[in-house]
């Protein structure tokens, strides 16, 4: 094999390799990273021919416009590796693998880097190669480090280490040295982190390698700004920005900006932290970067908390808290993609390895078929044995079509198997999605505005009376929130395990009175009248505590979406066997297109008068208790109207029907008795 590859990089391809030994001894610090790149496209551009050398070339120009340009690393690598495939060049198709690792990086999904990295390392220990395994150590490392799993990546960045000191690549150690100083970033053992980060910066300066220095630097600004040394920080993360630009390592310099802005705020030059934010804006612009947006947001609440302009630190720090979640929501969605993906494709392999064995079964069969008509051309002429050797055959015959039933049977059963697991599976993704979903949209919103109130408040950057103003909407806003997760528990509950219901003899009017405390203090906010008409005693058959939440559901509804000054009104009506309970209000109603969603697994919801929030579960948890409870549960509705629900339960057997009772008023701007 050696002399095979020796024998392809000789003759025709001379001329280009002294081309390229002569571009690659120049020293990669004097000159600009794009102009080592347009070099380099200009060299595969004049060597069209498919071989060795341009799947170097194309490795080489992959690796550099990693931090450019990183769908063309994709495309260059993706050429790299079936060339090399092609021509079983397994040097080539190693670095073409690491590359399409570090596309998947650029893409976020680590997951697939991981698997394309141990791929490329299975490679390097194939071919001994301990420079490209000590790579692909501290590549592993940086994976888990980026997954929060520092501890484990340790452990790969320091067994690269060991393989590079052997090595004595003083580059790559200056490398691994970086990546071990942000595993204890990571860990936020500071000290640890810059006795590494502080050998690599030596390593680096003593070889010019200013584009390493630039991520040394970022890592020793931010470790310094953290033990307050806020001068010294500011120090390194200018001469970080500095070497970014040099290496035209756009993402970088925006890093840089944001570090610088941070550090001057703590410094309180706050002009010059105003220019770093608006430096990282403009430039931030065109990579759409979210997660540079999201600190952006964070650092300029910060700034304006400073300047004591808190208002708008407060409406910067809601847009922080917004792109937040729709990065968590857009890595949930990735996160779901890949394991969708994933599933897929061991779905396929499960099934190509059913597929090879049936097409050996048939295989089989064929060929015991053939020997079948040897064998009776051989008994033809044979007249003596052919009645024996046919019955010998027959049965033979036979037995492989009963063992050929057998196994299709047993196929059969395995593919009812894994279809009842995908629609096991189906079904927990969809509770889980619902879960993470409400977690992270519904619920971590009011958590994330009274962090930022109560920030404000513990750093005295808001006096008590300002915050006294929030704390009626704070308070609408976490009660809505606890009912929103006792809807959530009950659901994912039901969904999961089930729900057993154990109904009891219970008067329904208590039950009612009982929850009007907290159902009169959510009407006094907006100023809602309640009024029921349900006679002291009515004793009904069910789940005590599916009805209180099914009440508490329909009532707090019907406060949601009745505006100020409105009014709501729970009223019954008894017949012989059964009870029926109306929930009425005068509020801004359903629209008739949506009405069919009000009790699906849609999970319907919309903003209240005042922008409360739900999860979309009260309703159809209610229909589901009600009816497990031998009840009917209804609505009608009309736009700008109001909006009636109707529920039945049985009554106990004691029960008499009574049409006459008591009203209870309860007004929100005084107490009430019952």
């Amino acid at each position: 094999m050696n002399t095979f590859w020796q024998r392809r990089r000789s003759a025709p391809y001379t001329l280009l390799i002294l081309m390229l030994a002569l571009f690659f001894t120049k020293p990669v610090a004097s000159m600009a990273q794009s102009q080592l790149t347009d070099s380099l496209t200009k060299v595969l551009a004049a060597h069209p021919t498919k071989d060795t050398t341009r799947v170097n070339i194309l490795n080489q120009l992959s690796r550099f416009l990693f931090t450019q340009v990183p769908s063309l690393t994709e495309t260059y690598a993706k050429e790299a590796f079936y060339i090399s495939d092609s021509l079983y060049y397994l040097p080539g198709k190693l670095w073409a693998t690491r590359n399409l690792a570090l596309a998947e990086n650029a893409k976020g999904n680590l997951e697939k880097q991981m698997d394309l990295t141990l791929e490329a390392l299975k490679l390097a220990e194939q071919l001994n190669d301990l420079k490209a395994t000590g790579i692909l150590n501290a590549d592993l490392g940086n994976i888990l480090i980026e997954q929060q799993q520092p501890r484990q990546g340790l452990i790969y960045q320091k067994k690269a280490l060991a393989i590079k000191q052997k090595e004595n690549d003083k580059a790559e150690i200056g490398k691994t040295l970086n990546g071990i100083g942000t595993s204890y970033m990571v860990l936020k053992e500071w000290d640890s982190a810059l006795h590494f980060l502080y050998a690599s910066e030596r390593i680096k300066l003593a070889l010019n390698d200013h584009r390493g220095l630039a991520y040394a630097y970022e890592n020793i600004g931010i470790i310094l700004s953290v033990k307050g040394n806020y001068q010294e920080a500011l120090r390194y993360h200018t001469m970080s920005s500095q070497y970014y630009k040099e290496s035209d390592n756009i993402q970088g310099v925006v890093k840089s900006y944001l570090n610088m802005a941070q550090t001057n705020t703590f410094l309180k030059d706050f002009t010059a932290a105003e220019e770093d934010l608006q430096n990282a804006a403009r430039l931030n612009k065109s990579m759409q970067n979210t997660r540079n947006e999201m600190i952006y947001y964070r650092y300029r609440s910060m700034l304006d908390s400073a300047r004591g302009n808190f208002a708008q630190a407060l409406e910067n720090y809601k847009e922080f808290q917004a792109l937040s979640e729709d990065f968590f929501s857009t890595e949930k969605s990735r996160f779901i993609a890949n394991s969708k993906e994933k599933y897929e494709s061991e779905k396929k392999q499960h099934e190509n390895e059913l597929l090879k064995k049936e097409q050996l079964l048939h295989l089989a069969t064929i060929r015991q078929q053939q020997i079948l008509v040897i064998f009776c051309i051989a008994l033809f002429m044979a007249l003596a044995t052919i009645t024996v050797l046919l019955y010998r055959m027959f049965k033979r015959q036979k037995d492989l079509y009963s063992q050929l039933n057998s196994r299709n049977r047993r196929v059969q059963q395995q593919n009812q198997i894994i279809l009842d697991q995908n629609a096991a599976l189906e079904s927990g993704n969809q509770v889980k999605d619902k879960i993470f979903s409400v977690i992270s949209h519904d619920l971590r919103a009011p958590l994330g505005i009274l962090e930022g109130m109560l920030f404000l408040l513990r750093d005295e950057k808001m006096s008590q009376e300002q915050f006294n103003m929030f704390v009626d909407e704070l308070w609408r806003d976490m009660k809505n929130t606890s009912s929103m997760m006792d809807n959530l528990l009950q659901w994912a509950n039901s969904q999961m395990k089930g729900i057993r219901v154990m109904p009891d003899d219970f008067n329904i009017t208590v039950l009612l009175n009982n929850e009007f405390e907290l159902l009169q203090t959510l009407a006094r906010q907006k100023n809602i009248q309640l009024n029921h008409y349900l006679p002291p005693v009515i004793h009904v058959f069910a789940d005590k505590d599916m009805i209180r939440m099914v009440l508490r559901n329909l009532i707090s509804n019907a406060i949601k979406f009745t505006p100020k000054n409105g009014s709501i009104v729970i009223d019954y009506r008894l017949s012989p066997d059964k009870v029926e309970v109306m929930v009425k209000d005068n509020g801004i109603g359903i629209p008739s297109e949506d009405q069919s969603k009000v009790f699906s697994n849609i999970y319907y919801s919309t903003t209240g008068t005042q922008n409360e929030k739900g999860c979309g579960l009260g309703l159809p948890l209610s229909k589901d208790f009600i009816q497990r409870n031998n009840g009917e549960i209804w609505f009608q509705s009309y736009k700008e109207k109001g909006t009636s629900f109707h529920f039945t339960l049985p009554l106990s057997e004691e029960e008499e029907t009574n049409a006459y009772g008591r009203t209870i008023i309860l007004q929100p701007t005084r107490d009430y008795s019952h």
